[in-house]
């Protein structure tokens, strides 16, 4: 069961006034990354998703009941561009204005009210993107962090520069939501590291390593999880160990960036000059036929195809 308490004086942030239930309306959140009521911009970058909501007084709830545990989990991070936000959540609240930064998570009953007329840009990540597990998240969700400098500036500021041009970006989305996530990933560890000397810090800090070193080698056909493990002096059964945490094996994430990769220069028409064989080779799939196959494993359609599919959505625009 979701309990909230309205903030009162003398908390930080936190100015004493009413919860405008009255004024506003209740919307209840049944699924775990909803198109909000009021949203205004909503594009999807590869597996990160940007939206923009705005209206008048309203409240978000997500009760215990509709939660899915099975299912895979998101985070939010939200900044409002105007009014602000509350967010309840793990037993806190916190209160977000102008440039300031909040999470909460799609697996744990959560309530989000904005007490005055607003906007709120939002950006929804999937756990294993982040190298989070749903333990890992609780310990960031209804805070209010700093968007004023450093990491929490340049995500304030790219969250803004999202809801300006995040209609006009038409080629390789996915790369760009690699970016993203990877700017959110290293602002969400920072967090963790703020918290003090909790290990689920640590353990997230070496998870967001592994993922960038891989992705910065998909091309070299040598890289393998021993080789991942070589590089961060750890044993290969603690590097399974923190993956199998996130339902997955470091072959099978290598695997899968790789995948990932080249989905995205397929749909990036500044590569079409590229055969298929090449644009596997550039991540690492060295064999045609092989790389063929798994990527229709993975994503239900052949490299050929799916550049076809691409092609021809573009040329319709």
């Amino acid at each position: 069961m979701l309990h909230v308490h309205v903030p009162h004086a003398g908390q930080t942030g936190v100015e004493k006034k009413p919860i405008a239930n009255s004024k506003g309306h209740l919307e209840i959140i049944r699924d775990h990354d909803p198109v909000l009521e009021g949203t205004t911009v909503s594009k999807q970058f590869g597996e990160v998703r940007f939206s923009m909501v705005a209206g008048g007084p309203r409240e978000y709830i997500r009760p215990d009941r509709m939660i899915d545990r099975k299912a895979d989990g998101y985070l939010r991070v939200c900044r409002p561009t105007e009014g602000e936000i509350w967010v309840f959540q793990d037993g806190r609240h916190a209160v977000v204005r102008n440039a300031e930064l909040v999470c909460y998570d799609s697996l744990r009953p959560y309530k989000i009210v904005m007490p005055q007329r607003f906007k709120m840009a939002t950006l929804l990540f999937p756990h294993r993107l982040m190298g989070l597990t749903p333990k890992d998240a609780q310990l960031l969700t209804a805070k209010a962090w700093d968007g004023s400098e450093g990491l929490g500036a340049l995500m304030s500021c790219l969250i803004v520069g999202l809801e300006k041009h995040s209609d006009k970006v038409e080629t390789a989305i996915d790369l760009l939501g690699g970016g993203v996530a990877g700017l959110a990933a290293a602002f969400l560890s920072e967090r963790m590291r703020s918290l003090g000397t909790r290990p689920d810090a640590g353990k997230q800090s070496l998870m967001l390593s592994i993922q960038a070193f891989i992705r910065e080698r998909l091309a070299d056909p040598d890289l393998s999880p021993a080789v991942v493990a070589q590089q961060h002096n750890v044993s290969l059964r603690y590097l399974q160990k923190i993956f199998q945490e996130h339902n997955t094996s470091p072959a099978r994430w290598i695997r899968d960036e790789r995948l990932a990769r080249c989905r995205a220069e397929l749909a990036d028409p500044g590569l079409s000059h590229l055969s298929i064989a090449a644009v596997g080779e550039r991540s690492g799939f060295y064999g045609a036929s092989h790389f063929s196959r798994l990527f229709r494993d993975r994503y239900g359609i052949t490299p050929r195809e799916f550049r076809k599919q691409t092609d021809a959505s573009l040329s319709d625009r």
